[in-house]
């Protein structure tokens, strides 16, 4: 559960690789008190910004076996914008090339008359990424409409191997068929993205949701727009909706 906790005390420590599993807001204190997964106390803080769209869904608890972090019958107005946010799902397709596509000459395009690719990207160009000598590596992304034809066939379990590798043939030969020359790989791979992006944008002209009588920000790509793009906005909004409650300029 992605949850950034914000205290306006001196000596403030960064805590990571900590799940919360509840949040109480304590109206006395006007501040939020917040326990982790396994029920320790983590403390009180002045402000919450919550990035995981399933805060308040039963879905965590098909996971954690514990009801959500945030509980709407606490605060039944955000019920109806924040319990069940649903999602368009897709297929990963990651692939490596003994060497690089010479014939590609982009390192990322979209597909807009396929049935099953809407997007190829060369993982390898990306800042920071150790790339062995004379290889190179690629994401494709599935159609919408391709990952829920696929899914409704083989249900809500867990994708076999065999059904993957099905995908990833499936993917890779619609990848082949732009006549950009492309070789075999040297490994392949499909993943199931059940929950790869939002459906609807939440956040409004805001592109977060906030509540400021109880300082929580909910940000997300599904508050603003199904992207990294629309991720980053919504948190920039919501930084700047806390910064003006300290009277601070934002920046951003």
């Amino acid at each position: 559960m992605h949850i950034l906790v914000v205290s306006c005390a001196i000596g403030v420590v960064s805590k990571f690789g900590v799940t919360i599993g509840k949040m109480d807001w304590l109206q006395d204190r006007s501040s939020w008190s917040l326990a982790s997964l396994d029920g320790k106390d983590l403390g009180s803080f002045d402000f919450v910004v919550a990035t995981d769209k399933n805060i308040a869904s039963q879905k965590v608890s098909g996971l954690t076996g514990k009801p959500p972090p945030l509980d709407l019958s606490v605060f039944p107005h955000l019920s109806a914008m924040i319990q069940d946010i649903p999602v368009r799902p897709c297929f990963a397709l990651m692939l490596a090339f003994s060497e690089p596509l010479a014939m590609v000459p982009v390192q990322g395009f979209s597909f807009y008359n396929s049935d099953s690719l809407s997007w190829a990207f060369c993982d390898s160009s990306k800042p920071g990424r150790h790339v062995p000598p004379n290889s190179q590596s690629w994401v494709l992304r599935s159609t919408t409409e391709y990952a829920s034809k696929v899914i409704d066939s083989m249900g809500p379990r867990k994708p076999s191997a065999d059904a993957l590798a099905k995908v990833a043939e499936e993917l890779f030969r619609e990848f082949q068929a732009t006549g950009l020359n492309i070789p075999q790989p040297i490994f392949m791979k499909a993943h199931r993205w059940g929950g790869a992006f939002p459906a609807i944008s939440i956040g409004g002209d805001d592109k977060c949701v906030w509540e400021k009588n109880m300082k929580l920000a909910i940000c997300g790509d599904f508050c603003a727009s199904p992207s990294v793009e629309g991720a980053v906005l919504s948190g920039m909004s919501g930084a700047s909706k806390i910064l003006g409650c300290l009277n601070l300029p934002s920046g951003l």
